[in-house]
């Protein structure tokens, strides 16, 4: 996958900056492991995993725990999974179909954002022009890709190596729906924001790294609340109503017959497990058994 294409399909699942946004709206419970064990009424076993959307070597350093469970699953199910037809739907949903961005921001925050663009990315004013809001915003909030193998597309690779099937939980047009069906303005706000933050991509980075590779949600959660005290109340509440909430109950509909089966292994962002509506709460109430599987993630 080359690195224009890695950053676009990372600029779509949760960066850095809507991890935090989404810290916000979905409170964590404590401190909670990233990894589950779920239990089916009958003794189905099944896995739930948290992930984070990054290439960071530490969270390719699977600890045995996660190998294990992997080994021991026949399917691994993905919030989506990469493949040249989708790459190229999202390419299409995240550029204008002429030349339009310079003509929609305000010629400061433009020139920052080409500045940044060209800098750090290697995208040239050209390409920037194409952009739309919101996926300029996502680019800049992750770290440039330097290899592309992030970790869930790290988690794949091994589930095929192992014979497992891989498959996916959303379809593109739903992910999409959150990020491009916002109005022009909140993009633009999402986009104001993400270049204000980028000097401090790396410290933000960061922290969110150590807090998940500690698994201290608690943390992350009052980090949410200092970093982003200012963002808009209406961009929070469509993240959590578009963005989590109703992604999270599509993705259980569509996991229960296959958690019934037993076998499977979710592996989806972080931050869907925690919370009212998140996975955790979601599947208890389906009538699962969800324990807390202690892992030895590296911390540092």
């Amino acid at each position: 996958m080359n690195s224009h294409r890695s950053i676009e399909f990372r600029s779509l699942v949760l960066a850095p900056f809507l991890t935090i946004i989404l810290l916000l709206v979905f409170p964590p419970e404590g401190r909670s492991q990233v990894l589950w064990s779920v239990q089916g009424p009958e003794g189905q076993q099944n896995w739930l995993l948290g992930t984070v959307h990054s290439e960071d070597a530490r969270l390719l350093d699977f600890p045995p725990e996660l190998l294990d469970a992997l080994a021991r699953s026949r399917r691994l199910a993905l919030e989506l999974v990469p493949d040249m037809a989708m790459m190229e739907t999202l390419s299409q949903a995240m550029h204008f179909p002429e030349p339009r961005l310079h003509q929609v921001l305000e010629e400061d925050l433009y020139q920052a954002l080409v500045e940044i663009l060209d800098q750090h990315y290697g995208m040239g004013e050209p390409a920037v022009r194409m952009l739309r809001p919101w996926a300029a915003a996502m680019t800049i909030s992750i770290p440039p890709p330097q290899t592309g193998l992030f970790m869930d597309l790290a988690l794949a690779v091994r589930a095929r190596s192992l014979g497992l099937e891989v498959l996916a939980l959303e379809r593109l047009e739903e992910q999409l729906e959150f990020l491009a069906g916002m109005p022009e303005s909140m993009q633009m706000d999402l986009l104001r924001q993400a270049v204000a933050d980028f000097p401090r991509q790396g410290e933000l980075f960061e922290e969110l790294m150590q807090t998940y590779l500690s698994g201290d949600l608690d943390r992350l959660e009052a980090v949410a609340h200092e970093q982003m005290s200012d963002l808009d109340p209406e961009l929070r509440d469509h993240f959590e109503q578009i963005g989590m909430i109703r992604r999270n109950h599509t993705m259980v509909e569509r996991a229960l017959p296959l958690l019934e089966q037993g076998g499977l292994m979710i592996a989806v962002g972080a931050l869907h497990l925690p919370g009212t509506d998140g996975l955790i709460s979601l599947l208890r109430e389906a009538g699962f058994k969800l324990e807390p599987v202690a892992t030895s993630i590296p911390n540092s």
